[in-house]
């Protein structure tokens, strides 16, 4: 366990750019660009006038939109802030993708380009623990920091927000902090993460095991084949004018084996369920309908799939000649 723990810090602070760097360069825009919109709206409604004018369009100043709004549409407006305010943070979640797609293509491959892994090999290290603490790094690691930055962000415009309507007369802090949603919120996004690690064990496992075998250009390898694939059957198929239809094949093997590191990418096995999301309490119903996930052949095939690809990578990185 504390040889696993030591393998999980190394794995951080050698990819610390993309695990903790970029959501945090993301939160950081994000929030200049959501505070800043908030601080123009209080600025445009100094000049004590009720309407504003910009590019054209007439808009209520902010100032008159607190003054006038009724005690029964401050409460509605508090209980959709306490439900809705971590949606500013989905340009960070999605982000995550992108991380983990990039990480794990590089993860066993770098270390055989720079040679490094003649130094991790004599170490007392298994090559299983290695590759379980990569996939580990990319699968839990990963996903709990963007969460933080995600919430960290969310909570930091909210908290701008209320603070600027009471300046304007609005105390919103006991409407928003005193409902069960704001804090349940947070407990539904944690919840996702171990439905992210199953739905993404596929792409994980197939792109490191790519890392592992390929002795070059492993992006083109991993994602090149399948494409330049698809793209081939698909030609042969329409001057053969076959009628088998290759939706199955880009939806499957290109969709879903190159893109389930992306949060929310099961969102079309939702929609294929014929499950509908009350939008009353969106995120409550979403979350429930993506549990319901554990009761498909699509997820558990996709975690064998993932789990032999893994056993692939530790034998490819035993026995893959390091030159």
């Amino acid at each position: 366990m504390n040889t696993m723990k030591w393998l999980l810090k190394r794995e951080y602070w050698e990819h610390k750019g993309g695990f903790f760097w970029a959501p945090a360069v993301v939160s950081g825009i994000l929030a200049l660009l959501s505070i800043g919109s908030m601080l123009i709206g209080v600025i445009s409604s100094g000049n004590g006038k009720g309407v504003f004018h910009a590019g054209g369009s007439d808009f209520v100043s902010l100032k008159h939109a607190l003054s006038s709004i009724s005690p029964a549409e401050k409460l509605e407006f508090a209980q959709g802030l306490a439900s809705a305010y971590p949606a500013i943070s989905m340009p960070i979640i999605f982000t995550l993708g992108f991380v983990v797609f990039f990480y794990c293509l590089s993860s066993l491959y770098d270390e055989r380009k720079d040679r490094s892994i003649l130094f991790w090999k004599s170490l007392p290290v298994s090559d299983r623990d290695t590759v379980i603490s990569k996939a580990l790094t990319a699968l839990i690691v990963g996903p709990l920091i963007v969460v933080a930055f995600a919430l960290a962000l969310s909570l930091l415009v909210l908290l701008t927000l209320m603070v600027l309507a009471a300046f304007h007369g609005l105390n919103l802090f006991g409407p928003v902090l005193g409902n069960a949603n704001f804090y349940l919120v947070m407990a539904q996004i944690v919840s996702f993460i171990p439905i992210y690690v199953l739905w993404a064990l596929p792409t994980v496992g197939y792109l490191m095991f790519v890392s592992s075998w390929a002795k070059t250009k492993p992006f083109l390898w991993a994602v090149g084949v399948p494409v330049v694939g698809g793209v081939i059957l698909t030609w042969v198929n329409a001057l053969a004018g076959s009628p088998f239809v290759l939706e199955s094949y880009w939806k499957v093997i290109v969709g879903r084996g190159l893109g389930s590191v992306f949060p929310g990418s099961w969102l079309g096995m939702i929609t294929e369920t014929e499950t509908n999301i009350n939008p009353d309490n969106a995120l409550s119903m979403l979350l429930a309908n993506t549990y319901s996930l554990l009761g498909t052949a699509n997820l558990w095939i996709g975690v064998v799939i993932g789990l032999v690809f893994l056993a692939g990578a530790v034998r490819m990185r035993r026995y893959r000649d390091e030159g």
